[in-house]
């Protein structure tokens, strides 16, 4: 009798341990699916944002046209939140597959 009190009073942490670890792998998922949610809008946004928008196309004197500052700078700003974006994404899985 003794041995089965003790041996249910050190399960008690292990079960604790295991649904914890549970939870933490599922918030990693959510972690991940958001993520990746998040880097696919960010890449949306930088392939629609492709064309210039009013004002973003200066004249050249041969009469071609060129891409403003404006138009570079927006870019880059697309550019960086799809970096940021799929940092955050990668960070996530490897979060998630360390936990698994």
């Amino acid at each position: 009798m003794k041995r089965l009190i003790i041996a249910a009073l050190l399960s008690i942490p292990l079960l604790a341990f295991g649904q914890n670890r549970s939870a933490e792998l599922d918030k990693a998922v959510e972690e991940a699916r958001a993520a990746y949610l998040a880097l696919k809008e960010a890449e949306q946004r930088r392939d629609q944002g492709i064309e210039p928008q009013s004002g973003e196309r200066l004249g050249s004197a041969a009469g071609g046209s060129r891409p403003s500052e404006q138009y570079v700078g927006r870019q880059a700003q697309l550019e960086q939140e799809v970096e940021l974006a799929r940092r955050r994404y990668e960070a996530a899985q490897k979060r998630w597959n360390d936990l698994k």
